[in-house]
């Protein structure tokens, strides 16, 4: 057993390397075969080590060497004990004493492919799978998911490797025991997850031999250690915090360009139906307003107490809110552990002081919490000069500005939001947390994340399913997939980000469906607010475009929608309403000449719809013009409430060619994406949305 020290933000944690015996031990008792092995701790020893073992062929390893084939510690086809000899001999002499212990082992083929889980303090335990021995850091064929996993998940991470079709048998190859590697994979999870002193555990390789002869593994790493993450916190009660009846906000000055007063001005401005109480020394009043000296001199106990006073302070006021036992605090304030190790000591100190009493804390460094259904404004966005819509979709971000810039767009469009709230640097509410309340709150249909870091993987998960189960499709935008993009997280939210692919992981783990940019991620939102989603992943294309036709192809063939080509009795029946030289299938390109023809274009659509052969409908526009495009608006319109079905519309053109068409979606509240890629993974993610939800439910 040796000892390894390793740390995060700042904690040094003992980590103890298993000896091989013990690891070994310790799958067997997990139910994870492994190869017959026996251990030489010396040469001398060798010979005996190979007659316990019994007849060849064997295999001959340094078991103390991490890297052994690179080392030349791994020597295989040994018949007999005085080739086991010659071969430990040989290691001693490349590598010495540090070859030691050797480790004959039982000779086993199959194909070789990785099995291992990691557990990392914020984000819980991953499993990797992928093509092992020395294969894997060359082909990189690797994915990962979250402990623990039933068979149908663990068979679903296989099946999303490039190696898949080689574990199936690929043009006459012999198929690989897949049930058997998915034994293994579930009881890797099963194993990490009853003991969370695992820090990690690296199967590599593991041989999968033929249909019905199993899988073994061959050499195992465990790491063992540490603390297990936090997902046993309970979840705190934010009812009072984001249902407030009373606020106060403290550090209200006389000059509404500083912080406190800009948000006490937009609580004020949007008619924030509660008793609200702005604070500043000065006393005094402001927007007519009695202004109190202190928090201390506030009358009753505030639901929500907003904090925008310099950092230096803010532990005073927390020392008050304490006193008069608040419902939750917002932080707005900066230079906390997004500034370095001193200012973590004093948002450390800040958590102690509030969490000691029962009190939540958001943030700090945080930008606030917008309720527009309850005229609630305690946020410092500058997106709050503008008019509030209020809705079904929540936003939860770890970006203040880029939530703000979503928040704001999803409004101009009409779309309306229940909750938009700011993480800030999540010293003590996480993302988790808001979730977890979100799927009890009827006001939210669907939420968007815009996720910088994750600081509990396992709550958010238990979260996540929550909403899922209550029916709310969740889609999150993953930030900072690169070592830069997590230098600028750690700079801005004073975040110590894990790995992506675990956070990944994470996400689809919690039932949420990870879109690829910003734009889906709004897109994604601007179409489920419109209505019901699509039963299933079927999809009917009609353009204008040969070219679009092929972009919508491509894109829904990476994206999981699917395009089934029309039957002979729509294809017959779309036929007399589509020019003649138009080649009748899905996507269906009905020429520039159809943009002037909207009872065709309806006629179209109704034959489309009418078989149950689809679960939506794309109309993709190219650079129609007026009066043309406003008579098709108003057919499409028609068209779109009655049918069964969702009908999403999109126009690649400018929209000074068209601007009737476009006003007559607007009234209609049809939102009108633009180019065919956006279009397809827009409606890509609805529909991952929709199954997302459906398999959460019991």
């Amino acid at each position: 057993m040796r000892r390894i020290h390793t740390g995060r933000e700042g904690a040094v944690l003992e980590l103890q390397v298993m000896d091989h015996d013990a690891v070994v031990s310790r799958l067997h008792s997990a139910g994870i075969p492994f190869a017959a092995t026996e251990t030489a701790g010396s040469l001398e020893d060798v010979a005996d080590a190979f007659a316990r073992l019994g007849a060849g062929p064997a295999v001959l390893k340094a078991g103390g060497l991490l890297h052994k084939t690179e080392s030349g510690g791994v020597v295989v086809d040994l018949a007999d004990a005085a080739g086991a000899v010659a071969a430990a001999r040989a290691i001693l002499d490349r590598a010495g004493e540090a070859a030691l212990p050797f480790v004959l082992q039982q000779q086993v083929t199959g194909m070789e492919m990785l099995v291992g889980a990691r557990r990392d303090p914020q984000l819980g335990a991953a499993l990797v799978v992928g093509l092992g021995g020395v294969a894997t850091e060359v082909h990189q064929d690797i994915v990962t998911g979250v402990a623990p996993v039933t068979r149908q998940q663990a068979r679903a991470l296989l099946q999303r490797l490039r190696t898949w079709p080689l574990l199936q048998g690929y043009r006459g190859e012999v198929g690989r025991d897949v049930a058997a590697l998915v034994d293994v994979l579930v009881a890797v999870s099963t194993l990490v997850t009853e003991d969370p002193e695992i820090v990690e555990l690296d199967l590599n390789p593991v041989m999968v031999g033929p249909d019905g002869h199993g899988a073994v593994a061959v050499d195992a790493r465990m790491i063992r250690g540490g603390s297990p993450a936090g997902g046993d916190r309970p979840h705190p009660d934010l009812d009072r915090m984001l249902r407030p009846d009373h606020v106060a906000v403290v550090g209200v000055s006389d000059d509404e360009h500083k912080v406190g007063a800009r948000l006490f001005r937009y609580l004020d401005a949007h008619g924030y139906p509660g008793r609200l109480d702005p604070v500043h020394p000065s006393g005094g009043t402001v927007r007519g307003y009695e202004r109190a000296t202190s928090l201390s001199n506030v009358e009753g106990s505030p639901d929500l107490v907003c904090i925008t006073v310099p950092s230096r302070f803010v532990l005073e006021v927390a020392h008050e809110a304490v006193e008069k036992k608040v419902g939750g605090v917002i932080v707005h304030s900066s230079d906390f552990a997004e500034v370095g190790p001193e200012g973590r000591a004093v948002q450390d100190e800040l958590v102690a002081v509030l969490s000691e009493a029962g009190i939540p804390l958001a943030g700090p460094n945080n930008m606030g919490v917008v309720a527009p259904h309850r005229n609630l404004t305690a946020s410092i966005s500058g997106g709050l000069e503008s008019d509030l819509v209020p809705g079904g979709v929540a936003l939860l971000t770890s970006s203040g500005a880029l939530g703000s810039c979503v928040a704001t767009r999803l409004m101009d469009a009409g779309v309306g939001l229940s909750y938009w709230v700011h993480a800030g640097n999540e010293a003590d509410l996480v993302i988790a947390d808001y979730l977890q309340w979100l799927a009890g709150d009827d006001a939210t249909t669907s939420v968007g994340l815009l996720l910088e870091d994750i600081k509990d993987g396992p709550r958010v998960i238990q979260a996540g399913q929550r909403m899922a189960q209550a029916g709310k499709p969740m889609f999150a935008y993953n930030m900072v997939r690169s070592d830069k993009g997590r230098e600028a997280a750690l700079s801005h939210t004073g975040a110590m980000v894990g790995s992506f692919a675990v956070r990944e992981a994470v996400v689809h783990a919690a039932g949420m469906v990870s879109v690829p940019s910003l734009r889906v991620l709004e897109d994604a939102l601007l179409l489920s607010s419109a209505g019901p989603p699509p039963a299933g992943s079927r999809l009917a294309a009609v353009t204008f475009s040969g070219g679009a036709c092929s972009i919508i192809a491509d894109e829904a063939q990476t994206s999981g929608v699917e395009l089934p080509e029309l039957s002979d009795v729509t294809r017959e029946a779309i036929r007399p309403h589509v020019p003649s030289y138009a080649a009748v299938r899905n996507p269906l390109d009905c020429s520039y000449q159809m943009l002037t023809r909207p009872d065709a274009l309806e006629r179209v659509v109704e034959h489309l719809s009418a078989r149950d052969e689809f679960d939506a409908i794309l109309l993709q526009f190219t650079t129609n013009a007026d009066p043309y495009a406003a008579a098709i608006a108003h057919e499409v319109v028609a068209l779109r409430d009655q049918l069964d079905l969702p009908l999403y519309v999109s126009r690649y053109g400018g929209a000074q060619l068209a601007p009737e068409a476009l006003g007559v979606y607007r009234d209609a509240g049809v939102h009108v994406l633009d180019a065919p890629d956006r279009a397809t993974l827009a409606i890509a993610a609805v529909m991952a949305g929709r199954r997302a939800v459906l398999a959460a439910q019991p």
